[in-house]
C-alpha cells in the first residue's frame, strides 16, 4: 500500500485551474466541461471545446488535447473518490474538483464514426458514436507538461 504523503506528492494543484501529475508528466484541467457548460458533449463537440480553450489559452497554453484510455486509466483511482455531477463517486484523486461528468471523452478513435470514452466510477471503457453524448460526456483536457 502506497502511503498517503507519497500520494498526496503526486499531486501538484495549481492556481491556474490545472493539476501536475508527478507520475506521467502531465497536466490536467483541475475541473471539467461539464463545470463549464452546464451539459454534455458529444465527440465533435468536445473537439471543439478543445480548440475553444487552445484558442483562449487555458491556462498560458494552447497545446491541450483530448486524453488517451490510458492516461485516463493511470489518473483513475477508486481509493480516493470525489462525486460526479449526479452525486455518484468517482475515481478521481481528491485534488480534482467535485460536480463534473461522469463518462469522459478520450481522443482515442475505434474507427470513423466511433471513439472510446472512460467511465470514471468503475473503471470502464466504452465507445460510442461520436455524434452521441447521450451520457453527458465530458472533456478533462490534458498536455504535456515538459
Amino acid at each position: 500500500m502506497v502511503p498517503a504523503w507519497a500520494e498526496s506528492a503526486r499531486f501538484t494543484v495549481n492556481p491556474t485551474g490545472t493539476v501536475l501529475d508527478s507520475h506521467t508528466d502531465l497536466m490536467w484541467q483541475k475541473t471539467d466541461s461539464y463545470h463549464d457548460g452546464k451539459r454534455g458533449m458529444n465527440w465533435y463537440e468536445a473537439l471543439e471545446y478543445v480548440d475553444n480553450k487552445n484558442a483562449e489559452k487555458f491556462a498560458g497554453y494552447n497545446d491541450w488535447r483530448l486524453p488517451t484510455l490510458d492516461e485516463l486509466q493511470q489518473l483513475w483511482d477508486s481509493k480516493r473518490p470525489v462525486e460526479s455531477k449526479d452525486g455518484d463517486p468517482i475515481g478521481l484523486p481528491e485534488v480534482f474538483a467535485s460536480g463534473g461528468s461522469y463518462y469522459l471523452w478520450t481522443g482515442t478513435e475505434r474507427n470513423l464514426d466511433n471513439a472510446w470514452y472512460f467511465g470514471l466510477g468503475q473503471r470502464e471503457d466504452y465507445w460510442n458514436l461520436k455524434d452521441l453524448g447521450d451520457l453527458d460526456q465530458g472533456v478533462k483536457m490534458v498536455r504535456k507538461a515538459r
